[in-house]
């Protein structure tokens, strides 16, 4: 199975994909799977957000392990906690798995 390392392939596996099919643990302990996008046009118009704010997004990546994503069947922005997911599948069902590096790792 292919690997993510890192916060930011993470990210980048998800804007490059309509949609990707994501499990993790929540913080309670419970196993999710979710339908999440990045995809401005799979995404209702009304839950767009107004700006996107690319420092910002990889400032709260880089100090919580947050992920912001559009649930699609929920139909609402969910925190994904990167340090928590399992893996990642992509509409081809290509899955990943997450393997985080340990700072200073390469």
């Amino acid at each position: 199975m292919p690997e993510i390392g890192s916060a930011i392939d993470f990210l980048k596996r998800i804007r490059s994909e309509d949609f990707v099919t994501l499990k993790f643990i929540k913080q309670d302990g419970t196993e999710r799977i979710m339908k999440a996008t990045l995809n401005f046009d799979k995404i209702p118009t009304e839950h767009r957000p107004k700006k996107v704010d690319l420092a910002q997004i990889l400032k709260l990546i880089d100090q919580n392990g947050i992920l912001h994503v559009f649930d699609m069947n929920k139909i609402a922005w969910r925190s994904v906690p990167f340090n928590r997911v399992q893996w990642l599948q992509t509409p081809s069902n290509v899955r990943f798995a997450i393997k985080l590096k340990k700072k200073g790792e390469k």
